[in-house]
């Protein structure tokens, strides 16, 4: 029996992916619960399952190409037809494949992501109307942004013998995507401001030679944050233009940007004010891990309400981070150096770190942000205040 295993509803409004590899190849004998592809969604990259034992007779779509959740995306040669029914039943999916492309065509016809939508419809713009340059006409943040300032197609760029063209695809364009969604919505602003942190480097050398263990400055920073978060609610929230409201979380659920082989992702802390710094020391470092191998899981990545990217100690002097959108803040950690100082009248050697945050100006002003970083320095130049142990 031929079972024509179609890309299943992956949830949180999803409504097609991208395929980033095939684990499998036409005429290979599979298991049931085998990986089959690696799909890749606004939220995260997924392996998708075969539901049957048998053979895969043919697969639909090419890598860096669409595919939107209803559509075929395998075809298996199975024994008999039970598995075949079990199957349909656990993986059924809306029936009509997304239809090719055409002038005529309905918005809900053209392929895009959920993020494109989302910005054609407040920018007013016809997605039919739009040439879309991705794999398999998709529209892309890049399509949108040329139809607005030049409606009218240009040429193809030409490469040369003395060009190398990487895909665009996967993981770099939804970052691409993303990041132009946050930098056309959110006005963007920066604040800078340096912090003394030269009794935190002290503290942290102090617990990871008691302990044993390694530390790294983070845990002090999300607790520093969650304190300023409290007194500042404004920052831990995202504004819903469409039912005219700034929805402030109570919660706080902190991002932290990973830089990877493929680039950059945020996992997310949930539930950070509850954790110890410990806790949070153990938590950092398995997101970490599992995002640089690719394990990260789709409820790992979502539902943050503010976010902390850092390079360490190439951090340079300061950056302007963009906005994790829909959120309306993220702080920016940047390298500690040993500066001279004026500290009670006299000039000493103090470990300096500046940090940057950049904001949504539609919803936290300059002041709020100027008093948040304030608020949040004390935390990280007498890190003692910081209880350990809650």
């Amino acid at each position: 029996m031929l079972l024509q295993f179609k890309l299943p509803d992956i949830g949180e409004g999803v409504v097609e992916g991208e395929i980033v590899r095939w684990l499998v190849s036409e005429g290979e004998e599979v298991k049931e619960d085998q990986p089959l592809v690696e799909v890749m969604t606004d939220k995260a990259t997924v392996e998708i399952p075969s539901p049957v034992g048998g053979r895969v007779s043919k697969r639909h779509g090419q890598e860096g190409g669409a595919v939107a959740v209803g559509s075929i995306l395998v075809e298996i040669e199975t024994g008999n037809g039970a598995p075949a029914e079990r199957a349909a039943k656990v993986y059924r999916a809306p029936e009509a494949p997304a239809p090719p492309r055409r002038r005529a065509a309905s918005d809900m016809e053209v392929l895009a992501t959920p993020a494109v939508r989302k910005l054609a419809r407040e920018r007013g713009i016809d997605l039919t109307k739009v040439t879309g340059r991705g794999p398999g006409g998709r529209v892309t943040m890049e399509d949108l942004a040329q139809y607005q300032t030049e409606p009218e197609a240009r040429p193809e760029p030409q490469t040369t013998a003395a060009e190398e063209a990487l895909p665009y695809r996967g993981l770099r364009r939804k970052i691409g995507e993303h990041m132009t969604l946050s930098k056309t919505t959110a006005a963007h602003y920066s604040y800078v401001d340096e912090v003394d942190v030269s009794e935190l480097t002290r503290l942290r050398a102090v617990y990871s030679e008691q302990s044993g263990q390694r530390l790294t400055y983070l845990p002090f920073v999300i607790k520093a944050v969650i304190e300023g978060l409290k007194k500042y609610p404004l920052l831990n929230s995202s504004l819903d233009e469409e039912n005219g409201v700034i929805r402030v979380k109570r919660y706080y659920n902190i991002g932290i940007a990973t830089a990877t082989d493929d680039g950059l992702v945020v996992p997310v802390i949930t539930q950070a004010d509850r954790r110890s710094i410990q806790e949070l020391g153990r938590e950092i470092g398995r997101l970490s891990e599992a995002a640089r191998a690719g394990k990260l899981k789709l409820d790992e990545l979502k539902d943050g309400t503010f976010t902390i990217t850092s390079l360490g100690a190439l951090g340079g002097l300061f950056a302007t981070p963009i906005i994790n959108y829909p959120e309306v803040a993220i702080l920016g950690l940047h390298k500690i150096s040993r500066k001279p100082v004026v500290k009670d009248e006299e000039i000493v050697i103090r470990d300096i770190m500046n940090v940057s945050v950049s904001l949504d100006h539609r919803v936290v002003d300059g002041a709020i942000a100027a008093q948040f970083v304030a608020h949040m320095r004390p935390y990280l130049e007498n890190p003692g205040l910081l209880a350990l142990g809650s």
